[in-house]
């Protein structure tokens, strides 16, 4: 795969663009950035808003528009895209005052004395091959006008920024909702990374419970799941064990204890969820009983989980199996999109705040089918849940199945 290319899912984005009327996203959130073009801005992560800015047509058949400062471009050896490919860059110089024409590109040269980097040589051509298909723009705002000058008015943007550096003073349609109906439905490339991030997250959290022993506390296995997940390469979010109670009373794993386990990371964006159930010493009969009733739901879920399913149906399904089978036990069997944030799917009725909707899994889906049970026995509580894309006729798991609990 190119170093830099756009993540999102262009034909994706082409049905829910015209299905809303919008001709172009303009986005300027650093994450929002980064799916629309592979590119991490790291002069907005680090505050400076309004220093970078993606543009995405609803037609799949026009690039990508990325938009960062020539002296970035270079300076973290940014590819030069091919002509006509999904990604076209768009250069600024960001002149003293932000007014007047373009600068001179920037580029380091040695000191006096010094020798010259023949590697630089590769930042500097990829530079010069993006200025010579379009010069320079003086500041941001100037190149996203002229990004945008195409696609007509009819814009959803994400953020204030965005209104701001397009001169708009009236109200403008929120990308946001729209973004999240798109993020469900995954590219290849966000398929390859949610592979690789559901494969790290559980090999780190696996990695972390069994470097544990009783005696040792929630803390040590918190600080080594952090560690664990670090040395793969990824972002550690949160690991959550036990009940807020065992943690606070002392926070010590004790021998005769059981306890579950949600860990969340992510990798390159994309995120890993996990979880399970951690038996300390030999298992509770009434923890043990709680943890088959969750691996019948799971297992009986995973037989059934395909396209055309509403949320709704994979909470029924499971909720039948854990009835046929006998088991007095309440099992949640929640289904949530997973991808560029642990919970990432659209909201109910395009609202810009969380409200669950139950929405028909599509095949391109990550999807979690997350099973706690909701019981607290005096020595344990269960968890049991794994990620699974969704497939043309069914479904695969993205990470390993084979120990429904773990012991230590």
């Amino acid at each position: 795969m190119p170093l830099l290319a756009p993540l999102i899912n262009r034909n994706v984005t082409e049905r829910v663009l015209n299905a809303h009327g919008v001709s172009a996203l303009v986005l300027s959130d650093p994450t929002n950035i980064y799916h629309a073009t592979g590119f991490w801005p790291q002069m907005v992560l680090m505050g400076q808003s309004g220093a970078a800015f993606a543009v995405v047509p609803a037609s799949a058949d026009k690039p990508v528009v990325l938009i960062t400062s020539q002296f970035i471009h270079y300076l973290h050896d940014v590819e030069d895209p091919a002509a006509g490919g999904p990604l076209d860059i768009l250069l600024y110089t960001a002149p003293d005052g932000l007014e007047g024409d373009a600068a001179p590109p920037i580029f380091l040269d040695e000191p006096p004395g010094g020798r010259p980097d023949p590697l630089d040589n590769f930042s500097r051509t990829a530079t010069l091959g993006v200025l010579a298909r379009s010069p320079a723009f003086p500041n941001a705002a100037s190149a996203l006008r002229a990004a945008v000058a195409p696609y007509g008015t009819s814009w959803a943007l994400d953020t204030l920024n965005a209104a701001a550096a397009l001169g708009l003073s009236g109200t403008s349609r929120p990308a946001e909702p729209l973004l999240r109906r798109i993020r469900m439905i995954k590219s290849p490339r966000e398929i390859a990374l949610m592979r690789h991030a559901a494969k790290n997250n559980v090999e780190a959290a696996r990695a972390a419970i069994f470097s544990m022993a009783a005696g040792s506390t929630y803390e040590d296995l918190r600080l080594a799941f952090f560690t664990e997940t670090g040395r793969r390469g990824g972002v550690p979010l949160f690991i959550s064990t036990d009940s807020m109670a065992m943690r606070r009373r002392d926070g010590v794993i004790r021998d005769g204890r059981s306890f579950q386990i949600d860990a969340v990371s992510h990798y390159a964006g994309y995120h890993g969820d996990f979880g399970r159930t951690v038996f300390v010493g030999n298992p509770d009969p009434i923890v043990l009983r709680m943890v088959e009733a969750a691996v019948c739901a799971n297992d009986a879920i995973a037989k059934e989980l395909r396209p055309g399913l509403l949320y709704s149906d994979v909470r029924r399904i499971g909720h039948e199996a854990v009835a046929r089978n006998g088991y007095d036990v309440a099992v949640s069997c929640a289904t949530h999109s997973v991808g560029l944030f642990h919970t990432d799917e659209a909201f109910r009725g395009g609202s810009l705040n969380f409200d669950k909707d139950d929405h028909r899994i599509e095949a391109g889906m990550v999807v979690s089918v997350d099973c706690p049970v909701l019981h607290l026995d005096a020595t344990g509580n269960v968890h049991l849940e794994d990620l699974w894309l969704i497939t043309e006729d069914g479904c695969e798991a993205l990470n390993d199945r084979s120990e429904p609990f773990l012991q230590i």
